[in-house]
C-alpha cells in the first residue's frame, strides 16, 4: 500500500510540475532596451513581448494581453501582435489597445511547430500577399504599405520533459504606411514570443 501511494504521489508531482513549467512560459519577462529605453530589448528566449514605435508613441505588449497569436484560416496565416499604444508605467493610465495583423496568403502551417520554416526568413510587405491590418480601440484599418519588412530571424521549438510545448518566434518589423489616410511610421519593431496550443488558431 505504501509503494502504490508513493507511486501515486510521485506522478501528480509530475504533472504539477509539468503544469507548472508550462504556466510559466506563458508569463512575460520585460527587460528595457538599453539605447530605446521605452521598448524591450531583443531577446530569443521566449519573453513573451514585444515592442516598437508608431510614429513617436509606442505600441507594446502588457501583462494583462496574450502579446501574440497565430491565426490560420483557409487561404492565408496571421501573425497578430495584441498590446497598447502608450507608456507602460503606473504613473500614465492613459492608453489605447492597438493589434497589428501581419497577414500573408498561401502559407497555411497545421501545427505551431510547422512555424520553423519562417526561421531566417524575410517577408517583404509590399508583396502583394501580404496584408496588414492595424486595430486601435476596437476600429480596424487596412494598412497601404509604402515599404517595410517583417524579419523572423529565430524560430525555435521549445521542448520541455521531451515534449514539443511551443514554438519561439524571435525578430523585428518596421513599416511606413498609409493609415486611417494618415501617414505613419512603424520602426524599431522587435518581439519575442511563444506560441503553442493555447495561441495557435487554425480551421
Amino acid at each position: 500500500m505504501k509503494t502504490y501511494s508513493l507511486i501515486i504521489l510521485s506522478l501528480i508531482s509530475v504533472v504539477l510540475t509539468s503544469c507548472m513549467k508550462e504556466n510559466e512560459l506563458k508569463k512575460s519577462v520585460y527587460i528595457y532596451d538599453p539605447e530605446n529605453i521605452d521598448l524591450p530589448a531583443y531577446s530569443e528566449w521566449g519573453y513573451n513581448t514585444f515592442g516598437a514605435y508608431y510614429d513617436r508613441e509606442i505600441f507594446v505588449s502588457n501583462n494583462q494581453l496574450v502579446p501574440a497569436k497565430i491565426i490560420v484560416s483557409d487561404t492565408s496565416f496571421s501573425f497578430l501582435l495584441d498590446g497598447q499604444r502608450g507608456p507602460t508605467n503606473y504613473y500614465y493610465s492613459s492608453y489605447s489597445e492597438m493589434l497589428i495583423s501581419f497577414t500573408l496568403s498561401g502559407f497555411l502551417p497545421a501545427h505551431y511547430s510547422d512555424l520553423a520554416i519562417l526561421n531566417d526568413s524575410i517577408i517583404n510587405l509590399t508583396n502583394s500577399a501580404c496584408h496588414v491590418f492595424v486595430t486601435i480601440d476596437n476600429v480596424k484599418y487596412a494598412a497601404d504599405i509604402l515599404s517595410g519588412e517583417l524579419n523572423f530571424n529565430r524560430v525555435q521549438i521549445l521542448q520541455v520533459d521531451k515534449q514539443q510545448v511551443e514554438a519561439i518566434l524571435s525578430g523585428y518589423f518596421d513599416f511606413k504606411a498609409i493609415i486611417n489616410e494618415k501617414p505613419i511610421t512603424v520602426s524599431d519593431g522587435r518581439f519575442d514570443v511563444g506560441i503553442g496550443s493555447d495561441n495557435f488558431y487554425s480551421n
